[in-house]
């Protein structure tokens, strides 16, 4: 299988832990316009889904892990993930756990995925902004969810946003900025350009300052990849194909022996 997987610099000095940005993948014998889809989203044959997910785990080392996902809806719901017995959790967009060997993931084709990790205490979360779950707060909404469930500090967490669609390709409406603006004008101010009657919206920016408001370190914030737009031809891109796949961005910790 050729797939093509981003990890973040400098995590690898957590031990156990394993984690991914994928972008597009396929196999031999697939033709090149039957995509790798692991979501029914769009109408796909449930089993073939199921063999995908199979054929993934094994090219990623992960054959005894379950990848934990939901059903996304661009709200600012986190769900708690205790086990890895079920593979959808529920409805939410974003995901998080304290569960050794499992992981917990997100899909995205344009949306921020955003990857947590707090070391020493093995805690993980995922989670998926588009600019509807940004302007709900989901990445800060995580951070309090972890610190009200698992007693983090903010600062002692890690997180990198992976491939996303950039302010280079992100024309939006005035009314998409006056909806983020409701609840975070200041942080608008690093991440929202106008563009004539429209305007240019930076996601990771906009997430980066909601991050650090929620008490993160700036040193601790990493965005890993480029703009899905710009790179079709290695990451899916809703704005640019209409209806397409998905990446999935997932992380966990295996346990140690």
């Amino acid at each position: 299988m050729n797939i093509l997987r981003l990890e973040v610099p400098h995590w690898e000095q957590f031990d156990g832990l394993v984690h991914g940005f994928l972008g597009r993948f396929g196999s031999q014998g697939r033709p090149p316009d039957d995509p790798f889809r692991l979501s029914c989203d769009n109408g796909d044959d449930v089993q073939a889904v199921k063999r995908n997910w199979c054929e993934l785990k094994l090219a990623i080392g992960l054959r005894d892990i379950n990848i934990i996902t939901a059903k996304q809806v661009h709200g600012n719901i986190v769900l708690k993930v205790a086990r890895g017995d079920e593979k959808l959790a529920g409805i939410g967009d974003g995901l998080m756990t304290d569960a050794p060997n499992l992981c917990v993931g997100v899909m995205a084709a344009d949306c921020v995925p955003l990857l947590f990790v707090e070391p020493a205490r093995k805690i993980v979360a995922a989670v998926h902004a588009g600019w509807r779950g940004t302007a709900a707060g989901i990445a800060p909404r995580a951070i309090a969810l972890m610190r009200e469930t698992y007693r983090v500090d903010p600062a002692a967490l890690h997180v990198a946003m992976g491939p996303s669609i950039g302010p280079c390709c992100y024309e939006v409406g005035p009314e998409v900025a006056a909806q983020i603006a409701a609840n975070w004008s200041a942080e608008l101010k690093y991440a929202w350009k106008p563009d004539g009657v429209k305007g240019r919206l930076d996601l990771r920016a906009l997430n980066e300052a909601q991050l650090l408001g929620a008490g993160m370190l700036g040193s601790h914030i990493q965005k890993i990849g480029p703009c899905t737009a710009c790179h079709i031809g290695d990451f899916f891109s809703y704005r640019k194909e209409g209806k397409s796949g998905h990446q999935l961005s997932f992380i966990g910790w295996r346990s140690q022996p």
